[in-house]
């Protein structure tokens, strides 16, 4: 006889569903009728869309814990039932670190330094250097008596170089790649799955996959582990953070939608036919990123719906 492994059966009966909806939305072909049956579910009943964003704050905050992590970065390429097993561990595992809405630790609770979502700070390291951290961002940090070594685990920072006496070699490990200062000032960026680097003041000396690059100054690249991308111009609003602002010009809406999240604890879902791909401009405070949302719809015809603090659903009321 076959044993009924269904995980769904491990969770309470107010999560369960929530979790075959979270599957639904992560298969990699999700239609309209299939985004407009969410939303009639989460308008249905108040603690739908609840359970739902809780269960969404518990995975993305799962990341840390190794395991889940890994599963997290492959579930593209799991089967529909170990992705189920790896949604309810992290509703299980992470239910009991949940306190409230929040966790009681967050993602690299080892880091030496961290900031949450919405959140700036500058920190000074022991030889003088400076790193600007952007929001969700976390480094730690090694000096030695051969090497000045930071390691951004998450996030994205600018890295300001002081000169050093012992001639130590000031190097950033991200994303399985290496930058070093061959200058002062520099930024790294974690960036679906590898990093971004951008030589700000002087060059910089990038190696990841294999290869090495010099990078010179104005200039940005993106690397992962398919190797160093071609090198482009980099954008005077690349690193417009730095000074509370954030800046997108002709961006599609899905990619400012992202990074509109990295800035505040929650999840915005986008309904619609290619609302995805809308171009927009916009200038954000980075203090005001959730009142931005709510006023896309007097520039876009969309309807933005705050579920809770935790989700909220943008959707088109035209085709566009």
């Amino acid at each position: 006889m076959v044993e009924n492994t269904d995980p769904l059966k491990a969770l309470p009966p107010e999560n369960a569903e929530a979790t075959r909806w979270f599957l639904r939305l992560n298969d990699e072909e999700v239609d309209e009728n299939t985004l407009d049956a969410f939303d009639q579910w989460c308008r249905a009943d108040e603690r739908n869309a609840s359970a739902f964003a809780r269960l969404q704050a518990i995975w993305t905050a799962t990341g840390a814990m190794p395991g889940l992590r890994e599963d997290r970065l492959r579930e593209r390429r799991l089967d529909r039932r170990g992705l189920l097993r790896g949604v309810s561990a992290a509703v299980v595992t992470g239910g009991v670190l949940f306190a409230g809405s929040r966790l009681a630790f967050g993602p690299h609770p080892f880091a030496d330094a961290r900031t949450g979502h919405g959140e700036r700070r500058n920190i000074t390291l022991a030889d003088g250097s400076t790193i600007e951290m952007s929001t969700a961002t976390a480094v730690s940090f090694e000096f030695d008596k051969s090497r000045r070594l930071v390691r951004l685990l998450d996030g994205e920072a600018c890295f300001s170089v002081a000169t050093d006496p012992q001639k130590r070699p000031f190097t950033v490990e991200a994303a399985g790649g290496r930058t070093t200062a061959l200058g002062t000032i520099f930024s790294v960026a974690c960036r679906d799955q590898g990093a971004t680097v951008s030589a700000v003041q002087h060059a910089v000396k990038v190696a990841a996959a294999g290869e090495t690059r010099t990078l010179e100054e104005g200039m940005s690249l993106h690397y992962d582990d398919r190797g160093i991308g071609v090198p482009a111009t980099l954008q005077s609003t690349a690193l417009a953070w730095r000074s509370g602002r954030l800046v997108f010009l002709s961006r599609p809406l899905g990619e400012v939608i992202a990074e509109l999240d990295r800035w505040r604890a929650g999840k915005t879902i986008l309904i619609g036919k290619d609302l995805a791909h809308r171009s927009v401009t916009l200038m954000v405070d980075t203090d005001d990123v959730t009142s931005e949302l709510a006023r896309l719809a007097h520039v876009l015809p969309v309807e933005v719906t705050e579920i809770t603090p935790l989700l909220t659903i943008i959707r088109s009321t035209r085709e566009i």
